[in-house]
């Protein structure tokens, strides 16, 4: 396989991932305990043991800046050299109307930064990736960005509904990742997106809307999933046909095929469906990375932490295709392609 050489045009990729999860954590027997479910359902069926919880003194932006500081040194940069942060959370920010980006820049010292946040629910770190790396082949002034995702997403889920039981799996943390263009690190090579708007109302938090502004006497203020066997039987006829349509259509925007490719990171389902996912894809489990037993469902956090644990395991070599690949609420499906260079 051919890498890609600094006599090329200028691309961009991923200079360094960072993370950061709460030490507190929530295991199968304390969320069987809350939903009067089984703990083998968890551990056994869903394939999760305990997942990172924040604490009441824990919020999305705090969690990013964490990420985001880890990711800056990594890079062996200053704050001051980020040119662009876009913050791509899934769930609540620390208050409604409010600019998580805009804190980050504050609180790690980037004043010379354009902050902003991007919302696609779990592909929003994907999602951030292309819009910025889009943005610095764009502006000539611009070099780096650092594209962070964080939640808080424990703080939204009704264990005492057993319709729910899909998102029990949601966990709190962070990561980021500094992008820069004309790095030796790697190459982000394309990225595609797809949404099926049919199955938008299916999951939601109806209350503290414009439709239904927040009363817990009429509406609860928890994640719900209404009619959770119809959306069952969706996903098994739409689901899979999505995610490899995805990943499939990413790779040839990239010149490459699933043949080609070493490791595939997805956003964290149970344990069946990943499964699937790498059946359908004709993929084997050592071709990906599962963090759900340890840490839960992250949101778009999921596919950052599998490639920094990646990395840190030695699973990526220099030339290496590696996909990021997601599904997220709303519903939508995208993957994006890299090429590791060193």
């Amino acid at each position: 396989m051919t890498l890609y050489s600094q006599d090329n045009a200028q691309w961009v990729g991923i200079k360094s991932v960072g993370c950061y999860l709460p030490d507190q954590v929530m295991t199968s027997h304390d969320m069987a305990q809350l939903s009067a479910i089984p703990p083998s359902v968890f551990a056994d069926k869903i394939g999760i043991v305990q997942k990172p919880i924040a604490g009441a003194d824990e919020h999305p932006s705090q969690m990013g800046v964490k990420a985001a500081v880890e990711a800056i040194e990594k890079a062996g940069l200053t704050p001051s050299e980020i040119d662009l942060i876009a913050y791509c959370g899934a769930g609540d920010y620390d208050y409604r109307f409010w600019s998580p980006a805009a804190k980050i820049q504050s609180e790690i010292g980037a004043s010379g930064a354009f902050a902003f946040e991007v919302r696609n629910f779990c592909n929003s770190g994907n999602l951030g990736i292309h819009i910025c790396r889009n943005m610095l082949l764009a502006d000539a002034s611009y070099r780096y960005a650092l594209v962070v995702c964080s939640d808080k997403l424990s703080h939204l889920l009704n264990y005492s509904d057993p319709a729910c039981l899909s998102t029990f799996i949601m966990a709190d943390g962070a990561a980021a990742v500094v992008l820069e263009k004309g790095g030796k690190t790697s190459r982000i090579l394309a990225y595609h997106g797809m949404t099926d708007g049919s199955l938008a109302d299916f999951l939601k938090i109806s209350a503290g809307g414009t439709r239904v502004p927040y009363d817990a006497e009429r509406c609860s203020h928890l994640l719900n999933v209404d009619n959770p066997e119809e959306l069952e039987r969706i996903f098994s006829e739409l689901y899979l046909k999505n995610y490899q349509l995805v990943v499939k259509t990413s790779l040839e925007k990239s010149g490459y095929g699933l043949d080609d490719v070493h490791l595939l990171l997805t956003n964290q389902v149970k344990k069946t469906l990943a499964q699937q996912i790498l059946k359908a894809l004709g993929m084997k489990e050592n071709q990906t990375l599962s963090t759900l037993s340890e840490f839960g469902h992250l949101g778009p956090v999921d596919t950052l932490l599998g490639l920094a644990k990646s990395l840190e395991l030695g699973k990526i070599a220099p030339g290496n295709i590696v996909v990021l690949a997601s599904s997220a609420a709303g519903f939508s499906w995208a993957a994006l392609t890299l090429q590791w260079l060193e």
